[in-house]
């Protein structure tokens, strides 16, 4: 995962540094909502073609896909979720928001909106519940992208403590705007962008709890699926970028070992690869959805 010490050191070199002015960004409205048993669910739908479903970050929202959506939905009919309590969805539940139960949400939602299957794309979060749902629900899973997934814990002292830190709502507060510049590698219009909205998300009710209240669910055994993901079975693409600081390179070289039908792609990026290098990791995406005619 991540050494505290070298977190804190960029931390303080953060705080000086200083990124272009980012051209404004129009919000736009959900295609609809979606009523899971945990809350209401924003989702945008753009395109026509098989279904390919868009799941971010934690802390992020379903725009981070931007800087890839026009090539997508060429192809594509895109659907991008925003994860409860991100974006316009609401976390509802009477239960503390975990990751553990993005799976049930994902498979609620596409148990209606796409029963014939899709394709999954996620990032970090978004990648271990696209992994769950392989698993548990095969049949609503016709291929899965996986962009610097979590899920392959495999937790050193370092990154135990690290993560129970960030479960604490007075670090995550501390760390809100440096934290995603340290995780991002490549500054361009998409990620000054990304970063601009994950530093706006912070004046959102709940934001910081949220987040924290994610990183502690890191730690439960559910969120581990390190000695599962063999028996996954649909076509796999997995990339990395090999600067991610957060899930080192090494989980994704292990995924690949793991999954039988899978392939691996290193990029030069950070942890969003997508928005860091948008058209190399367009290249390798289309690459790999041509050749399994997906």
């Amino acid at each position: 995962m991540i050494y505290l010490c070298f977190l804190l050191c960029t931390v303080t070199v953060s705080c000086s540094s200083t990124s272009p002015k980012n051209p404004l960004e129009t919000e736009e409205e959900p295609s609809d909502y979606f009523e899971s048993s945990f809350g209401k669910i924003a989702y945008y739908t753009k395109g026509k073609g098989p279904k390919l479903i868009l799941l971010h970050a934690a802390g992020h929202d379903h725009r981070d896909f931007d800087a890839i959506l026009p090539a997508l939905i060429s192809k594509y009919q895109v659907i991008s979720l925003d994860w409860p309590g991100h974006g316009k969805s609401e976390w509802s539940s009477s239960e503390e928001i975990s990751a553990v139960f993005f799976p049930t949400l994902l498979r609620e939602f596409l148990e209606k909106k796409a029963p014939e299957g899709s394709i999954l794309m996620g990032n970090s979060i978004g990648g271990y519940a696209s992994l769950k749902l392989a698993l548990e629900q095969p049949n609503l899973v016709k291929g899965l992208i996986l962009v610097d997934t979590g899920g392959m814990n495999e937790l050193d002292i370092s990154s135990k403590a690290f993560i129970k830190l960030k479960s604490n709502i007075w670090f995550t507060s501390m760390i809100w705007n440096f934290f995603p510049k340290f995780y991002t590698k490549i500054e361009n219009v998409h990620t000054n962008q990304m970063l601009d909205r994950i530093k706006k998300a912070k004046l959102e009710p709940k934001a910081v709890e949220t987040n924290a209240s994610l990183w502690k669910s890191f730690l439960d055994e559910n969120y581990n699926l390190r000695n599962f993901v063999s028996q996954i079975s649909q076509p796999t693409l997995i990339v990395w970028g090999k600067n991610d600081p957060v899930i080192y390179p090494k989980f994704g070289r292990d995924l690949h070992d793991k999954i039988s039908d899978s392939e691996f792609e290193l990029l030069d990026t950070g942890h969003i690869p997508f928005a860091e290098d948008p058209e190399r990791f367009l290249q390798i995406l289309f690459g790999f959805l041509s050749k399994r005619n997906l």
